[in-house]
């Protein structure tokens, strides 16, 4: 599995930062739960103030978030205007395999004359626009041609795929053979430690797949019989237990700042059937998700 310091590299930051200063878009690069994982490079003053903002900031890393996923779906850079009304792009982050992250692009208005019909990946949200100081600073971001925004995002899809891509993959390679290095002479950690580690971030990295507890056995080594019973001893509950806490955990955030159908956060979270997520929501939360949606947007638009 991707290890912190291949999510860390150098590499990383030093790609963003040279796109960045090339095309003069704002560039970061995301995990799967839309936490920055490289350095904020040509970001507007606009996106820095609502970024700083608490009530925005949720909303700004949702946007990341589910713009990345909307990448991840087809594997190619989304064009998309965020809950401000900017328009970015997404390039999905897949290292030895695995989704880790979303390399995100833009910041930018559209020149006006481009009638173009963008992915609106939250609603637009105008609450902002009661503060004077964003709203002068909405009017700096600089203006582009869609065009421009198209080449852009590919230019950056080819350099995320025959650069960064094949060069963390050297990176993952290394820490591994590090790692079991380190586990052969580390006396202080159980037995498993590193197996139950590797399987938690794997869980983590899949929850949109369809997860089985024979498949994350496989991938730490295990048979299912006592990966089951060394999972339960590890986290104090049950496999499929742990699995729907951590996809309701993500309902909860989607719910609260996308606003995606029902049907597509089940889809996104690994859940066939529509119905069988809200049973499960419901039984984790006391209310379905319809009316947690509902009483959160109350609650947000009282504050």
């Amino acid at each position: 599995m991707i290890s912190a310091s291949a999510l860390n590299s150098e590499l990383i930051n030093k790609i963003a930062q040279d796109f960045a200063q090339a095309t003069g878009l704002a560039v970061v690069v995301v995990n799967i739960h839309g936490e920055e994982i490289s350095e904020l490079f040509n970001f507007t003053l606009f996106c820095q103030l609502m970024r700083q903002n608490p009530q925005h900031s949720a909303r700004c890393r949702m946007s990341d978030r589910c713009g990345g996923f909307e990448a991840s779906k087809s594997n190619q850079p989304c064009i998309y205007r965020c809950h401000a009304g900017l328009t970015d792009f997404s390039i999905p982050l897949v290292i030895a395999g695995h989704l880790v992250g979303f390399v995100l692009c833009g910041q930018v208005r559209l020149r006006e004359g481009d009638s173009v019909e963008l992915i609106n990946i939250l609603n637009i949200d105008d609450r902002w626009q009661a503060d004077q100081k964003l709203m002068d600073e909405f009017l700096n971001v600089p203006e582009m041609d869609y065009s421009r925004v198209i080449a852009s995002a590919d230019l950056l899809k080819l350099i995320v795929e025959n650069c960064l891509k094949k060069q963390l993959n050297f990176v993952v390679i290394k820490d591994q053979q590090q790692a079991q290095e380190a586990g052969r002479t580390s006396r202080n950690q159980g037995p498993h430690d590193s197996k139950m580690k590797k399987a938690l971030r794997y869980i983590d990295a899949h929850l949109s797949d369809e997860l089985r507890l024979e498949d994350v056995a496989a991938h730490v080594y295990l048979s299912p019989y006592y990966f089951s019973k060394l999972f339960k001893k590890y986290q104090g509950i049950g496999f499929n237990a742990w699995v729907n806490r951590q996809r309701m955990a993500s309902a909860k955030e989607m719910l609260c700042h996308s606003d995606w159908s029902i049907a597509s956060i089940a889809r996104n979270l690994g859940f066939s059937q529509t119905s069988y997520f809200c049973k499960v929501f419901r039984q984790t939360y006391q209310v379905t998700p319809q009316v947690f949606r509902l009483q959160n947007n109350a609650n947000y638009d009282g504050d």
